[in-house]
């Protein structure tokens, strides 16, 4: 991103996905095997929506990282139009991008929900022309991206990811989808 940027968007503390997904395993593998209920070992309620958040930004993060080649970090910092900041360098310049992310939930949690519905959500990010958004596919879905409709959109970039084991040691990236030219990249991410 070549634009000025907001000045607190460097002052934010920034984190490395390497170094926070290991440690974050560990505490969920601690928790798995207590009396904690389901819903809070999948930070399923709404005190714990912050921390889901950062969980899934970490991973998009880390995907991300993966297939651009380039070592990104995140914020947990999250404003009405986005949800984190990442940031890398390019060179001597640092570059900056909002991040929204949304998500597929899964379907004991809203049957009804669709990925067409949350891309449609997306219109009210008018102006947002440097807004990336990452959706987590969070159920068995087949996507038909011939069927996927994003015009209208004002973001720069769509992604999808998700995990493609049980165990979450394999995921999936899929972008960048308002290219038109989709590409699913593959993942074994053991510290997940």
């Amino acid at each position: 991103m070549d634009k000025q940027v907001p000045r607190e968007w460097r002052r934010y503390e920034y984190f490395n996905p390497k170094i926070v997904l290991p440690k974050l395993r560990k505490i969920r593998e601690e928790i798995s095997i207590t009396n904690t209920p389901d819903k809070i070992k999948a930070l399923r309620t709404n005190k714990l929506k912050r921390e889901r958040e950062s969980w899934d930004a970490a991973i998009f993060c880390q995907l991300l990282s993966l297939t651009l080649k380039k070592d990104i970090l995140f914020s947990r910092e999250e404003h009405s139009d986005f949800d984190s900041i990442f940031t890398w360098n390019d060179g001597e310049v640092q570059s900056f991008a909002p991040i929204q992310l949304k998500e597929l939930v899964p379907a004991y949690a809203n049957p009804n929900a669709n990925l067409q519905n949350i891309i449609n959500s997306l219109s009210k990010y008018s102006g947002s022309d440097d807004l990336i958004v990452g959706i987590k596919i969070n159920r068995r879905e087949r996507i038909e991206f011939s069927d996927i409709d994003t015009d209208g959109l004002k973001i720069r970039e769509l992604w999808m990811f998700g995990a493609t084991t049980e165990s979450q040691s394999h995921w999936s990236l899929l972008g960048e989808v308002m290219s038109g030219k989709v590409h699913q990249y593959e993942y074994e991410l053991p510290y997940i």
